[in-house]
């Protein structure tokens, strides 16, 4: 059996092409329409991430920066309050010695005194005693 070409095969042609037509309009353009915009949200997500990520590396040596600040703000405040603290006991020990000296210098004033006082009775009592006792070896009463 030979097949000849005759008109079907035309109309068989013609029922193709426009069978691919309306499949390309139907069917494959709005696939393919689907797919570059899904193409284009990746795109565009991809891109978001990148930036995002250059963002927290960004945003984590910033803060790495001001944790560094801080501690180096915070170490010379320790410092300086340090510094502070022991000025502030230099200037208590200086006055508290200050204080110290002049009781002590008082101390030593009143206990002369006192010694000094204890000397004058002490000396009237010797006199009084040692008449008193050349009154008794003598036997008789002296006058002054």
């Amino acid at each position: 059996m030979t097949i000849y070409p005759d008109y079907t095969l035309l109309i068989q042609i013609i029922n193709f092409l426009i069978l691919v037509f309306i499949l390309n309009k139907i069917l494959y353009r709005p696939i393919r329409y689907i797919l570059a915009k899904r193409d284009q949200e990746f795109n565009k997500l991809i891109s978001l991430i990148d930036s995002i990520k250059r963002q927290v590396i960004e945003k984590q040596k910033s803060i790495e920066e001001g944790l560094i600040q801080a501690r180096r703000l915070g170490s010379m405040e320790r410092e300086s309050l340090k510094e502070e603290a022991t000025e502030y006991e230099r200037k208590i020990l200086k006055e508290t010695y200050a204080v110290v000296e002049e009781k002590l210098v008082k101390a030593k004033e009143e206990l002369e005194r006192k010694i000094e006082q204890i000397q004058r009775d002490l000396q009237k009592e010797v006199i009084l005693f040692s008449k008193e006792l050349a009154e008794r070896i003598l036997g008789r009463r002296l006058n002054k």
